[in-house]
């Protein structure tokens, strides 16, 4: 019965003292509109970033191998940025494994690397000379992803493919993006046409090599939105070239006594002093011919060793029936990884996406640290406007102890007034936001570069309207409504109640 009595009082007294009502109102309204428009802007990046990624690269579910900092399908995110990206080791074994887990639906393996398109001059690479502009190394400048053609597009439906065709499983060649090669013709001064050689100079830690392979396609994606401009889609076995992935990268050779038997050796004088060593030609006895064959020795393997490694890939890709499966599926790949020993990690969108994926995390603390500190100040001057209301009725309050009304009823009173406030004025706060939502997604703003892209999720910004953004946003607002009213309160409480009423 209390209780309506005390919503009746509060109506009451909002009415009566409108004019500062409607101040506070304003504040708790604004918050709100606040509120909700930026977590409608965060949950558009961030859903247009994961749609993007999940459909076009990183599919459900990523496993890579470990290292110093964290691995995504764009190498390893280091201070130096120079760590080379780790092979999945036990790639076999690994990929059986998770093939075989319950609501997978396909699997792929993949590696990446960088690479810069260069003119062949006279043998050189005119990459090399420095003589290139800034425009002109961006035109040259390419992501690439070494795909399993057997497998890696039915991953994706998202690529469209525009002219040629898509690798194929055991063809050597690349697919560039359509967007990019007019600037990759005006780079390389002749037009790039289907079937043409492209050189390619690799850009990795184990230096630099050069390839020759033929355009076989060029594509474009379906649904536009964050992801790497410059990527491209070459042969698994040419990108291991350029990124020196051969055999005795990962080769443990273990040295002999005959082999290690000079490392020891302090004495360079006994290695040379004695005569005996030095052969003197004798005019008599004929010169030997010169057998390159025997002074060498066998190379054989050695040039096994600078074969390309088959066996040796960056991230294996999970396609989930459901995309909800993927947490139970990442955990429990990363259980057997620890109870078989295995240096690997699986890992959801966002680790595959690496640093696109963090930019939503960064805007999101940025934001949240911007909404802090806009509550601090909302707090504050509620909380003066509040005082200087609560003084103006003094003699009320006064009254209304002098009557039997205890502090715990006024407590209840000018927090029942706060809650109406942040009702009323929330509610209106939240009819603003949509109609904004709304005129927004009419303007449909665009993306003019590739950083705004990745900001708005999307070629174009289209805000979305969450109903757990909005309930927080109320019961955001409410709280401050309630903390903003305890320090002038109390200070009325301490008052007592016949020099109130004076």
């Amino acid at each position: 019965m209390s209780m309506p009595v005390t919503l009746r009082m509060a109506l009451r007294n909002l009415v009566e003292h409108r004019s500062k009502s409607l101040i506070i109102g304003s504040l708790l309204g604004i918050g709100v509109l606040i509120l909700i428009l930026g977590n409608a802007f965060l949950d558009a990046s961030k859903r247009g970033i994961e749609t993007s990624f999940t459909k076009n690269y990183t599919a459900d579910v990523v496993i890579t191998g470990k290292a110093d900092g964290p691995v995504s399908l764009f190498g390893v995110q280091s201070i130096g940025g120079l760590e080379e990206t780790p092979n999945i080791p036990d790639y076999e074994k690994v990929f059986s494994h998770a093939s075989a887990l319950a609501g997978v639906q396909k699997t792929s393996g993949m590696a990446s690397g960088f690479g810069l398109i260069s003119r062949d001059v006279d043998g050189i690479s005119e990459a090399d000379t420095g003589e290139d502009d800034q425009e002109g190394m961006m035109n040259a400048f390419v992501m690439l992803f070494g795909v399993d053609a057997s497998s890696y597009w039915q991953l994706f439906d998202g690529l469209q493919l525009v002219q040629g065709s898509l690798l194929q499983p055991g063809q050597r060649g690349i697919v560039l993006p359509e967007a990019r090669l007019a600037g990759i013709s005006e780079y390389l001064q002749r037009t790039v046409h289907i079937g043409d050689e492209i050189l390619i100079q690799g850009m990795g830690s184990t230096g630099m090599r050069l390839r020759s392979v033929p355009l076989v396609g060029t594509y474009t994606l379906a649904s536009k939105g964050a992801g790497p401009e410059q990527l491209s889609y070459i042969d698994i076995d040419t990108l291991r070239a350029l990124n020196g992935m051969t055999l005795g990268s990962s080769e443990n050779i273990s040295l002999g006594e005959a082999e290690t038997g000079l490392l020891g050796l302090t004495d360079l004088d006994s290695l040379f002093g004695d005569d005996s060593m030095v052969m003197e030609s004798s005019p008599q006895a004929p010169q030997a011919s010169l057998n390159l064959d025997t002074l060498l020795g066998d190379t054989s393997k050695r040039e096994a060793l600078n074969q390309a490694d088959s066996g040796a890939w960056h991230s294996i890709l999970l396609r989930m029936e459901h995309p909800s499966q993927a947490p139970v599926a990442i955990a429990a790949l990363n259980a057997w990884f620890t109870e078989e020993g295995i240096e690997a990690e699986a890992g959801d969108w966002k680790k595959a996406a690496g640093p696109y994926a963090q930019s939503v995390d960064v805007l999101r603390v940025v934001f949240s640290v911007a909404v802090f500190v806009l509550a601090v100040v909302a707090v504050i001057v509620i909380m003066n406007t509040m005082v200087v209301s609560i003084i103006e009725r003094t003699g009320e309050i006064g009254t209304m102890r002098a009557l039997g009304g205890g502090r715990g009823f006024v407590r209840r009173l000018f927090a029942a007034e706060s809650t109406v406030l942040a009702i009323v004025f929330g509610i209106a706060g939240l009819a603003l936001s949509a109609i904004a939502i709304l005129v927004v997604n009419l303007l449909r703003i665009q993306a003019g570069n590739e950083f705004f892209t990745i900001l708005f999720g999307g070629p174009v910004l289209h805000l979305l309207l969450n109903p757990l953004s909005v309930l927080g946003a109320l019961v955001l607002v409410t709280l401050v409504g309630l903390l903003a009213s305890i320090y002038p309160v109390a200070v009325a409480l301490r008052i007592q109640p016949i020099r109130a009423m004076q």
